[in-house]
C-alpha cells in the first residue's frame, strides 16, 4: 500500500500551464471601463495574482498596495475588491488604476470578497493580502521559488513579522506559542490542532482553489473562513514554508472589533465537520483541542454577559478534559457574576460582567485522562 505522502502526491495535479511568452489577454474592469491588456507570463515566470479585500481601510490600504507593486517578482496581477466601503477606500483604489484591477460590490463579507477576487484572478498562483498588512519586496519571489522546487505543493506560507500598523515598529506576536514552521508537508493532522497561519502569508495554486471551491460561503463574517480553506487544502495537498519574515502583520486598536463568540463557534463547527466528536475524543491531543476551544468559547460568552451559555461550554470542557481545573471553572460558572467579581477583587474600569470574565481569563490547562 502506498504511503499517505505518495498517495497525496499522486493525485495532486501538476503545475498549471500558462500561455507562451508574450501572450496577453484583455480584461474588462468590473466598473465598465475600457479594456486593458494584462501580461500573463511564461512557464518559467508564471503570472501571480494577489487578492486584496478592502472594507473601510483608507488608513492602511495604500501601503498594502504599494508593497505588492514593489515586488521584485513580475508579472503580477493585483485584484482589489472594495466590499462596500463607506470611507475613502474606493477613491484610493481608483488612484492606482490601471496598475491594479478594482472590483466594487455591496458589502458581503471578507470570504465573499476573497472569492470574488479568486474568480477574477488569472495567475497560476494566488496570494492573499489583508488591507492592514504588507509584504517584504521579495515575498512573491521566494514563494514562487518554492513551487519551482516542488510543483505539486498546494500552499506556501511565510514567517510573519508583527508590526504596529502606524509606527511599523516590531511588537510581540499575538500568540508566542504558535509554530507556523511546523505546517509543512502532509500537515493536515497538525493543522487540526490549531491554526498558526496568517492569511497574508499564504499563496496557493489557483487550480487548487478552484477545485476546492474557494472560501466557504457558509462561514459568515470575519470568522474562520481562511482556517477552513487551509484545512481543506491540507487534506489533499502538501504545504511548504519560507522561513523568512516576509509578511508584516499590522496590529492596531480596531482589530478586536469582531465577535469572538461567532469566531469560536464557527471554529468549533469547522473542526466537527472535519472530524466527528468521537474521533476527537479518541486521543489526548484531540481532547485537549476540544476542551481548550470549549473553555475559550465559555469565556467569550461571559464577555457578553451570557452566563447560561458560558456554563454550558464550561460543562462541555469538563466533560472532555475531566480535570480538576475544568471542574472548578464549571462550578464557578454557577455563581452570580457579582459574587465572582467580588472574589476576583476590584478591577479598574471594568463592569461586573467584565470583572467576572477576568476571573476565568486564564486558559484551561489540565491533565487529560
Amino acid at each position: 500500500m502506498p504511503s499517505m505522502t505518495e498517495t497525496r502526491a499522486a493525485r495532486s495535479p501538476p503545475l498549471p500551464r500558462v500561455p507562451a511568452a508574450g501572450a496577453e489577454r484583455e480584461l474588462r474592469e468590473s466598473s465598465g471601463g475600457p479594456p486593458r491588456r494584462l501580461r500573463i507570463g511564461t512557464e518559467s515566470q508564471p503570472l501571480v495574482s494577489v487578492v486584496l479585500p478592502v472594507y473601510n481601510g483608507e488608513r492602511f490600504v495604500e501601503r498594502a498596495i504599494r508593497s505588492v507593486l514593489g515586488q521584485t517578482y513580475q508579472p503580477l496581477q493585483l485584484v482589489a475588491i472594495d466590499d462596500g466601503s463607506s470611507d475613502g477606500s474606493r477613491a484610493i483604489l481608483r488612484r492606482f488604476e490601471p496598475s491594479i484591477q478594482v472590483i466594487s460590490q455591496a458589502n458581503a463579507g471578507v470570504a465573499a470578497a476573497r472569492n470574488r477576487g479568486i474568480e477574477a484572478s488569472r495567475g497560476a498562483f494566488v496570494g492573499f493580502l489583508d488591507q492592514d498588512d504588507w509584504w517584504d519586496t521579495t515575498k512573491v519571489e521566494a514563494q514562487v521559488a518554492a513551487w519551482a522546487a516542488d510543483p505539486c505543493l498546494g500552499l506556501v506560507h511565510t514567517a510573519v513579522s508583527h508590526r504596529d500598523a502606524v509606527s511599523e515598529q516590531e511588537v510581540p506576536p499575538l500568540n508566542p506559542g504558535a509554530q507556523p514552521a511546523a505546517m509543512v508537508g502532509d500537515c493536515y493532522a497538525k493543522l487540526l490542532l490549531g491554526n498558526p497561519l496568517y492569511n497574508s502569508s499564504v499563496m496557493a495554486r489557483r487550480d487548487v482553489l478552484e477545485q476546492l471551491g474557494g472560501c466557504s460561503p457558509a462561514l459568515q463574517g470575519n470568522t474562520v473562513a481562511d482556517y477552513d480553506l487551509w484545512l481543506r487544502i491540507a487534506s489533499r495537498f502538501r504545504f511548504a514554508y519560507v522561513d523568512q519574515p516576509l509578511t508584516c502583520y499590522g496590529m492596531h486598536a480596531h482589530q478586536g472589533m469582531w465577535d469572538r463568540r461567532a469566531m469560536l463557534t464557527a471554529e468549533l463547527d469547522v473542526l466537527l465537520q472535519q472530524r466527528g466528536r468521537a474521533a476527537w475524543l479518541a486521543a489526548a491531543a484531540g481532547r485537549q483541542r476540544l476542551a481548550t476551544l470549549y473553555d475559550a468559547l465559555a469565556v467569550a460568552c461571559y464577555d457578553h454577559g451570557d452566563q447560561q451559555r458560558a456554563r454550558h461550554y464550561f460543562h462541555e470542557a469538563w466533560r472532555v478534559a475531566r480535570s480538576p481545573r475544568a471542574l472548578g471553572r464549571w462550578a464557578g460558572s454557577y455563581l452570580p457574576m457579582s459574587v465572582v467579581a467580588r472574589v476576583r477583587g476590584p478591577q479598574h474600569g471594568q463592569t461586573p460582567a467584565r470583572n467576572a470574565t477576568s476571573f476565568f481569563c486564564r486558559p484551561l490547562k489540565g491533565s487529560l485522562r
